[in-house]
């Protein structure tokens, strides 16, 4: 990348969008200059919001795409959505970053990877947890072998958006644009979370629930069958032996956003729950089990991280280890798709 400033360009002004937006007002060498959303309502709020000239706001994302002051593109809108256009920016010659989930299925991800081999481009996914400071120092410990073994680890996202009074029927509660419900929003970052901290995921037992089946339109008060789940559990087996229990709800009275996890070794513990990232709860090693017991410790700072500062030194060549990329969106992206089949189909499923 030849320009010191990473100019990029925004397709989707969503509620996501203002995510990467404060996120690259706080990131170096990086600027924003075009964006896009097929509502112009939307767009015109976003452009005068960022002071965007009118020729660069895109109700046609091959449009933003093609432009020439875009450097590099994000990608924040529905998750049917998500494969082809990373596959027209790589196309492009351009760096990509995508929401999370990479899909709405597994099926459309394999030509999306084989493009990339193709055409290899900086690309990442945003599993936003992966930055935070407790998620990050609690791998340093793991990797440092603090907690022995890993035998088992139970992980839980809790929230109550699918119980927020007069909320319609958007695209999160359709499965012809989101392929699943809470498993792919929510469940996919614990997923990730999961190998990143610990291994590979190699088999999983689901099940899913809808509980609010029913919702008003988004431009009518008619009535329709919501199409996605909005809870489900979920067993899986980690390679190495350890097994996990997951628990992912939007209905949850009480919690707007709650990541809790638990992973218990032969030597020990560690915890967190991400209401603060800066908070570590553990025993690490038999010693501290047998005398100190599970007790709280600080994170230090350093081990903060930045998505969209990824993103940023990721396009312009600067390797970060945190961040995740298309790959491994693919490999979240099939075992979405398990868990789904394994709660429709009442039996396990190998992730090959």
């Amino acid at each position: 990348m030849e320009n010191k400033i990473l100019r990029v360009g925004i397709i989707g002004m969503g509620r996501i969008s203002g995510a990467h937006i404060d996120g690259l007002k706080k990131a170096e060498d990086v600027k924003i200059v075009a964006v896009c959303d097929i509502d112009e309502q939307k767009l015109n709020a976003a452009g005068d919001r960022l002071e965007i000239a009118p020729e660069y706001r895109f109700t046609d994302y091959h449009d933003l795409i093609s432009c020439d002051i875009v450097d590099a593109v994000e990608i924040c809108t529905p998750n049917y959505l998500h494969v082809q256009m990373a596959c027209d920016v790589i196309c492009a010659g351009k760096p990509v970053n995508i929401e999370k989930p990479l899909s709405d299925t597994y099926e459309k991800v394999p030509a999306l990877l084989e493009l990339l081999e193709k055409y290899p481009q900086p690309n990442m996914i945003c599993f936003s947890y992966r930055f935070l400071p407790a998620v990050r120092y609690a791998r340093k410990l793991i990797g440092e072998g603090k907690i022995g073994k890993i035998l088992t680890v139970n992980i839980e996202y809790l929230q109550s958006g699918s119980f927020v009074e007069g909320r319609r029927m958007e695209w999160r509660f359709v499965k012809s644009k989101s392929g699943t419900g809470a498993i792919g929003d929510l469940g996919v970052h614990l997923i990730d979370m999961t190998r990143y901290l610990i291994g590979e995921i190699t088999s999983v037992c689901a099940r899913k629930r809808t509980f609010v089946k029913q919702r008003k339109m988004l431009d009518s008060d008619i009535i329709g069958d919501v199409t996605t789940d909005d809870y489900c559990s979920f067993l899986a087996d980690i390679e190495g032996g350890a097994v996990a229990n997951f628990t992912v709800t939007r209905c949850a009275h009480g919690h707007s956003n709650t990541i809790k996890y638990d992973i218990f070794g032969t030597d020990g513990v560690i915890s967190f729950n991400l209401n603060d990232p800066w908070e570590l709860w553990l025993c690490l090693g038999i010693e501290e089990v047998k005398t100190v017991g599970l007790h709280r410790i600080s994170v230090p700072e350093e081990y903060l991280a930045s998505q969209e500062q990824s993103f940023v030194d990721i396009a312009l060549g600067r390797f970060k280890e945190e961040a995740a990329d298309i790959k491994e969106g693919a490999v979240c992206q099939k075992i979405v798709d398990a868990v789904a089949l394994s709660s429709d189909e009442n039996r396990w499923i190998d992730i090959v």
